[in-house]
């Protein structure tokens, strides 16, 4: 929130300018993650969830459009889900999935792979059982990640991974999976958590962390602290 505020103040608070400023840098380079991230960040900011889905499925829809292209037109529809009712999160959430896969398939990475299994993981409700599919493409990150495992964003596949080995009731998976993220990054408190909680206290906390309407950090920061 703090860096959010900052670009505001930075930008002069002058929402639409600063975004019109935003997406001609993402359009002469709409791989840059990092500068489409500054983008999404800032649209938070203004609420104007909208304007940065339409600027992105355009950019997605170039011949010849990237990976990053369509990832980052997937965290866009992320980004909404928390602002809107619960019938319409299914719908952004099935997007942003169509879009993720879009990812992968022009190139597959352990990002998209990871981002396309939280949305899943965060829509187990009523008809909806996608935890298994979600499990899956986290299990398919953790294998591309294995040429890097120690970047700093791949604690996220750790958590999320146990994560959903936790609601498939694969207790002991799950914490061997936080153990084995936790031997990697021995300072992650999420993690430290989760292995040294009651059960009760593990299952509240990833219900309240799954929960679709709870707004996750789409910044990308600990992709970019590498």
């Amino acid at each position: 929130m703090l860096a959010i505020l900052t670009l505001i103040f930075v930008l002069g608070g002058q929402t639409g300018p600063s975004l019109s400023k935003f997406e001609n840098r993402v359009s002469a380079d709409p791989e840059n993650l990092k500068i489409a991230a500054d983008y999404r960040q800032a649209v938070i900011a203004s609420g104007d969830y909208d304007r940065a889905i339409k600027f992105f499925e355009a950019l997605d829809k170039h011949q010849g459009a990237g990976p990053h292209a369509a990832l980052s037109l997937g965290l866009a529809y992320i980004d909404k889900i928390p602002a809107v009712g619960s019938f319409r999160r299914i719908s952004l959430g099935n997007n942003a999935t169509a879009a993720l896969t879009r990812s992968i398939q022009r190139e597959p990475s352990d990002v998209a792979y990871s981002i396309r299994g939280m949305v899943n993981l965060r829509f187990e409700k009523g008809f909806f059982h996608r935890t298994p599919q979600g499990v899956a493409d986290l299990e398919a990150a953790m294998r591309l990640a294995s040429t890097h495992p120690d970047r700093k964003y791949v604690v996220t596949i750790y958590l999320a991974l146990g994560d959903g080995y936790w609601r498939l009731k694969q207790r002991d998976k799950a914490r061997e999976t936080w153990q084995a993220g936790r031997a990697r990054f021995p300072n992650e408190e999420r993690l430290r958590m989760r292995l040294t909680s009651p059960d009760n206290v593990v299952s509240d906390t990833l219900s309240h962390e799954l929960d679709a309407s709870v707004r996750v950090d789409t910044s990308l920061r600990e992709l970019f602290a590498d």
